[in-house]
């Protein structure tokens, strides 16, 4: 790797070595920002390489590193007759005193804990900075060996390093110590805080009329309340550890039903994502809304349900017929609509009676949804008349649809139990194009026209 840069003999250059791009880059703006010249690299091998070519005013690497650590880098440096008088700032968090001996062993001059503050590595670098004259005056070096961990250790290193490494590990503990008196009186206070909102929640959690579940990354349940007890009808000791029984992998609102020794309920389920013990969890809260459900769907019947035969009504059809058009053309199918008319059924209820007349007509509904899919559209839509709408998925043709109606009338006119009188239909059908552009009324009043055209002349 060749580098060729080019600084001011006046300012100092600093040479960051840092294998987190994240936390070189934040490091590179912070000293910048105060002036200095910055060349970064990624690991302590091309730190080292870069350390030989460019000769930083100081170092400051991290420890944990690939291909070559913090450590193994500075002992390189300082074992570099052309490079051993720059200052080397080990960045570590000292969670080992073991830190301070391998620092001491490898030749570092100063250790710096992370996380650390912006303001404490200016005011370091600076010290280092200030100092390096007295560092490269040819202090004489000291050797001395102790014993730590176990093990004997000799340490080779000037009385200035010494001390210098051993002030900015004694600063980092005095700052830690100031910090942890501050924290020690705001702790307390924040402890009696958290137990008043810890015992508010409690009486919200317990009290409330919405269940509430939390569910973590698992899909296993961490706690139920006893509102949630009551909706699934089980203890929270049956729940918790066990997987929860609805998907909650996304925020949301959901309608979902609930089996229950009393029936099926519907309940209002809303899912967010939260934490729980320091987790990400979901947080589910439930709401009984059967009565709700029930009236709704009750309206919705009513208002679209041919109250006679259960078919749709004409209203309901339109809706329905509409969407199955929708459908065909994201498809690319064609539609066919079916149009059909009782021959005869005014006859029916001058000589039988419209009670009879409401017979045949639910006889001749209960046909067509004998005849037709579940996801065909079977509509009321006139006193006699019936409408169907379905999808051409390639089984079906004018001549099919035709022949099965047939078929099914010529059934159930062999019934001996029935009335003396046949069920006749006349039928028309009619085919929409995809993406025509026709509307379902155009297309009910074209099968409309052919089933007129299919009916037998009067007598």
């Amino acid at each position: 790797m060749n580098i060729f840069m080019t600084f001011s003999e006046s300012v100092p250059v600093i040479q960051i070595v840092e294998d987190s791009l994240t936390q070189a880059k934040r490091l590179e703006r912070l000293l910048r920002s105060h002036g200095y010249e910055v060349t970064v690299a990624r690991n302590g091998a091309l730190g080292l390489e870069m350390a030989g070519k460019v000769k930083p005013t100081v170092v400051i690497t991290d420890v944990m590193m690939p291909e070559m650590d913090g450590y193994e880098m500075c002992r390189k440096i300082k074992d570099d007759p052309e490079l051993k008088d720059i200052p080397v700032v080990i960045l570590t968090s000292l969670s080992d005193p073991g830190d301070v001996i391998k620092g001491l062993q490898c030749g570092a001059d100063n250790f710096l804990t992370k996380p650390y503050q912006d303001e404490h590595l200016l005011r370091r670098l600076q010290h280092i900075l200030t100092n390096l004259d007295l560092r490269r005056s040819g202090q004489a070096q000291m050797s001395v060996e102790v014993f730590f961990g176990g093990e004997y250790h000799k340490l080779t290193a000037d009385r200035i390093q010494i001390v210098d490494l051993l002030l900015s590990t004694f600063e980092a503990a005095v700052m830690q110590n100031s910090q942890l008196q501050k924290l020690s009186g705001d702790y307390r206070s924040a402890l009696d805080d958290v137990k008043r909102v810890q015992a508010n929640f409690q009486t919200i959690m317990e009290t409330t009329g919405d269940g509430i579940v939390v569910v973590d990354d698992a899909g296993l349940v961490r706690y139920v309340n006893p509102a949630a007890e009551l909706l699934f009808e089980s203890s929270s000791s049956e729940m918790i550890g066990n997987p929860f029984s609805y998907d909650v992998d996304e925020d949301g609102d959901w309608e979902i039903s609930i089996k229950t020794s009393k029936g099926e309920i519907y309940v209002d389920m809303r899912v967010v994502g939260s934490n729980w013990d320091g987790d990400l969890v979901r947080l589910a809260t439930l709401r009984d809304i059967s009565e709700t459900v029930c009236l709704r769907k009750r309206l919705e019947e009513e208002a679209t349900t041919d109250a006679l035969t259960g078919l749709y009504n004409r209203r309901g059809f339109m809706t329905m017929g509409q969407r199955i058009i929708e459908m065909a053309d994201e498809r690319g199918l064609d539609v066919l609509c079916v149009f059909a008319d009782l021959d005869g059924f005014k006859r029916v209820n001058d000589d039988f009676g419209h009670d009879e007349g409401d017979k045949v007509l639910k006889e001749a509904a209960q046909a067509l949804e004998d005849i037709f899919r579940e996801s065909d559209i079977v509509g009321r839509v006139g006193g006699d008349e019936f409408a169907v709408i379905l999808l051409d998925d390639g089984q079906h043709c004018e001549e099919s649809v035709k022949r099965r109606i047939d078929e099914k009338l010529e059934s159930v006119n062999r019934n001996p139990e029935r009335c003396p009188y046949p069920m006749l239909m006349s039928v028309g059908i009619h085919r929409r194009k995809s993406g025509s552009g026709s509307s379902l009324s155009d297309l009910m009043i074209e099968a409309d026209k052919k089933m007129y055209s299919s009916k037998p002349p009067r007598p």
